[in-house]
């Protein structure tokens, strides 16, 4: 199934590439900012076409990566379509809120439905660096993800 997509402590992002997704991750930037933690940096986008059997949608691709021992606490956000990750390399743990968490392993996949709340985005090894790729479905003109505020700093 599939990891976030997007954020990190979270996977690492790389640089944006892509015309129509340039404004998508903009505006995700964006609602990023108004969090009080460092806002990751954009992804790289791999590919991204619109959807014509789906109007209003679009597919977009974009790498996932997390070194060695990146653990986080609470990666909280959500993306406003599915999203489909599957690793290519390494063992993540991978939760959505109402859910265990979910050891990921390479050849495996994770899925995220449309507005989850993502919670854990992590290496499971703190020698091995693991990969994905994400596979998102989402409005066109909407941002990739949108953080929200953990719980306990509500």
């Amino acid at each position: 199934m599939l990891p976030g997509i997007l954020t990190c402590a979270r996977p690492v992002w790389v640089s944006l590439v892509s015309g129509g997704a340039l404004g998508a991750v903009a505006m995700s930037v964006v609602a990023f900012a108004q969090d009080t933690r460092p806002a990751p940096a954009a992804p790289r986008v791999l590919f991204s076409t619109p959807l014509p059997d789906v109007p209003g949608k679009s597919l977009v691709v974009v790498p996932l990566k997390w070194g060695p021992n990146t653990k986080s606490t609470r990666v909280d956000h959500r993306h406003p379509g599915s999203v489909y990750v599957y690793v290519t390399e390494g063992t993540v743990r991978l939760g959505i809120e109402g859910e265990p968490v979910r050891v990921v392993r390479a050849g495996e996949s994770f899925f995220e439905p449309p507005g989850a709340l993502h919670t854990v985005s992590e290496n499971a090894s703190a020698t091995e660096p693991a990969a994905a790729i994400a596979v998102m479905i989402v409005p066109e003109g909407a941002p990739l993800s949108t953080r929200e505020t953990p719980p306990a700093a509500k």
